[in-house]
């Protein structure tokens, strides 16, 4: 029976400030939060240089439709109730969001014409207690299912459950990444006629270039086709992880994976649980109340991203390093016991 929302005005604001243009992503975690193993849910969006900025977070006993609706109903209630404080009172506006009040206003005077406040889209995993509770509260919603999850499960598909009449057959890496890039090309249709295109050639590719020659070909080509029907080319699923379910005038571009929660639960755990597991309820809300949103508000981000490409080229000049044998060298353990490696010069 256990459920708390924890928030402030600067998550409030936020979501009122960048969910219309950036959408909001929606994540629940279960490791290492406290010792009744609660869940703990972020609602977060990204700013204008593509960076996690917080909203309310919401922790219970367990992450079904139910609860969930109770919490995204109070969010939605929280945001529109803050645009009508905004646009009545200025001052309501948070210090660390000043250089955004022209926007702010806007936005919260955008919410009372059109009477509801309503988010770009949701980013979520393969989660149907998400899903249900996103519809319930905002009916019609565009939910986007996380793209780099769809690649991990298909990588690991053959290790999941679901299919307790036969193992599905063990493809090599080759293999496995054939697949992936026809799913990948599948996941480009917009319509239900290219959808339908896709698919065939999608089933034609499995059986003429990824499943191998041999007397159990057939067999192995059901079981791979069986599995993609039943997690993948669901109609409940398929909008979710096809282009037919992007807002009008979005590509992937910027809509692709949840990334950004993800970051948040790292940043959280890193940060304020010291990669450790936190054992106290008590302990975690008041970092999450305490902490957690001060930490964000202080450190708001005003910068660009570095592009892609620089970050690229670092990661390969830090392997280059790293690679040689001889450009780190290692200096012993601190007093957290944590290994100390020195770049060498």
């Amino acid at each position: 029976q256990f459920r708390i929302g924890i928030k402030c005005p600067y998550a409030i604001q936020v979501l009122l400030l960048y969910g219309a243009e950036c959408g909001i992503g929606l994540d629940s975690s279960y490791r290492h939060k406290n010792e009744n193993r609660a869940p703990v849910t972020f609602m977060v969006t990204t700013d204008e240089n593509e960076r996690m900025v917080p909203g309310p977070v919401f922790v219970s006993g367990d992450v079904k439709t139910e609860t969930l609706i109770i919490f995204l109903a109070k969010v939605k209630e929280l945001v529109e109730s803050m645009a009508e404080d905004i646009v009545n009172d200025t001052a309501m506006i948070d210090e660390a969001l000043r250089l955004h009040q022209e926007e702010l206003i806007a936005n919260a005077d955008a919410v009372l014409n059109s009477g509801e406040w309503v988010p770009l889209f949701f980013m979520i995993d393969k989660c149907r207690a998400e899903y249900h509770a996103i519809l319930h509260v905002w009916p019609g919603a565009c939910i986007r299912l996380c793209q780099f999850h769809v690649i991990q499960s298909i990588l690991r598909w053959e290790d999941e459950k679901g299919d307790p009449e036969a193992r599905r057959p063990s493809l090599k890496q080759p293999k496995q990444h054939m697949l992936l890039y026809a799913f990948r090309d599948l996941q480009r249709a917009y319509d239900e006629d290219t959808c339908e295109e896709e698919k065939g050639l999608f089933l034609r590719r499995i059986r003429e270039k990824i499943v191998p020659n041999g007397k159990n070909k057939d067999a192995e080509v059901d079981t791979i086709t069986i599995y993609f029907e039943r997690n993948w080319f669901d109609p409940f699923w398929r909008d979710l992880w096809t282009d037919i379910g992007l807002p009008a005038g979005h590509n992937r571009d910027r809509i692709s994976t949840n990334n950004f929660t993800e970051r948040a639960f790292k940043t959280f755990d890193q940060i304020f649980l010291d990669n450790r597991a936190n054992k106290s309820m008590y302990r975690l809300i008041l970092i999450i109340s305490n902490e957690w949103f001060e930490y964000c508000r202080q450190w708001h981000p005003n910068y660009a991203k570095r592009p892609a490409k620089e970050y690229v080229e670092m990661m390969q000049r830090a392997h280059e390093i790293w690679n040689s044998g001889v450009g780190i060298v290692y200096i012993g353990t601190d007093e957290k016991s944590r290994e100390i490696w020195r770049v060498a010069p």
